[in-house]
């Protein structure tokens, strides 16, 4: 009788690769309390500061609110760009060759390490996410459900930018000036932090399609009831499909080059 091929399935692979990031959020507890503790001050002292200059020059413009909302996005914006490091850290370990020799292709692969880090960027940022919806009198279970949703497809298509750049640049120095200007050009060229309307105007048409701000606009609606629009979601959509195929695509041409032989 001819041996049987035990085989994965696509779930299962998925799950094992999200299994495998999360196991990251036990190991490196000091990233959670860097970021919450820059959340923290971000929030309470920087925001404050601001909101009572805004509002003696903008009356009935609250900016602690704004910005409450703005700097939770903000904050797994830079969580989910830290899985383009682990490509490269598991590659120096020789893990990543393992990995990619296991028998499932290449665009689960990414799919799975996208959502991996989406997962744990998630985790980061829930307690800040109820704490903010606390601050702003919101309630809603529904509304909560859905800005985590927001978030969590947010940092999909983050995660999957990153993965994007650890494929295309090979040098591990390059790559880590290369995603701090990505992870500030994300963040600070949208309307997470500042109104789009006070953003330089040579920046506020790349602003305005900025997956960043359309995931602090559809939060700004659901949790302080602020105008949005199906757009977001659109925009928010293309980015994870846009970054995906992109990573898959980068990561079998450097699989055929013999990148990581």
């Amino acid at each position: 009788m001819k041996a049987q091929r035990h085989e994965l399935s696509p779930l299962s692979v998925i799950w094992l690769l999200v299994e495998r990031d999360l196991r990251t959020l036990v190991k490196s507890p000091w990233i959670l309390i860097n970021r919450t503790v820059f959340f923290v001050i971000q929030l309470f002292v920087f925001a404050v500061l601001v909101n009572k200059l805004v509002a003696s020059t903008i009356p009935g413009f609250n900016y602690f609110d704004f910005y409450s909302v703005g700097a939770v996005v903000s904050t797994i914006t830079s969580i989910a760009f830290i899985i383009g490091a682990d490509l490269f850290e598991e590659e120096e370990m020789g893990l990543l060759d393992y990995l990619l020799s296991l028998p499932f292709g290449h665009s689960l692969f990414v799919f799975g390490r996208a959502l991996g880090g989406a997962v744990r960027g998630l985790i980061y940022t829930a307690p800040m996410m109820l704490l903010v919806a606390f601050i702003d009198g919101y309630w809603s279970p529904a509304g909560i459900l859905g800005s985590y949703v927001v978030l969590f497809v947010l940092a999909t298509g983050i995660s999957g930018l990153s993965i994007t750049l650890a494929m295309v640049i090979r040098s591990e120095n390059r790559f880590d000036v290369v995603i701090a200007m990505a992870e500030l050009a994300t963040v600070r060229v949208s309307a997470a932090i500042y109104p789009l309307y006070y953003i330089p105007q040579a920046l506020q048409p790349i602003a305005a399609y900025s997956p960043v701000t359309s995931a602090s606009d559809l939060i700004r609606w659901a949790i302080l009831g602020n105008a949005s629009g199906v757009g977001n979601l659109v925009i928010l959509v293309l980015f994870v499909a846009i970054f995906f195929g992109l990573g898959s695509a980068f990561l079998f041409k450097r699989l055929e080059g013999g990148r990581f032989e």
